[in-house]
């Protein structure tokens, strides 16, 4: 779902965007949330890392302990 905002933008940049935007035919705001999900790949990326810890196991394990319900 897309949410409404206002945002203070330079007269330059937003320049740019319009000259891109017609080139590429598209609207100002679909340019302007490419342009900020560009900027959050980069600065932030989502990481599909899995999260372990530095443990051993040292017991035992017996799947029919854990399936046997």
């Amino acid at each position: 779902m897309k949410s409404h905002i206002s945002a203070t933008i330079d007269q330059d940049v937003l320049s740019r965007v319009d000259r891109y935007r017609r080139m590429v035919k598209r609207s100002r705001s679909q340019v302007i949330e490419l342009a900020v999900e560009r900027f959050l790949h980069e600065e932030q990326p989502e990481s599909s890392e899995i999260v372990t810890s530095g443990g051993v196991f040292s017991g035992e394990f017996s799947r029919a302990d854990t399936y046997e319900r």
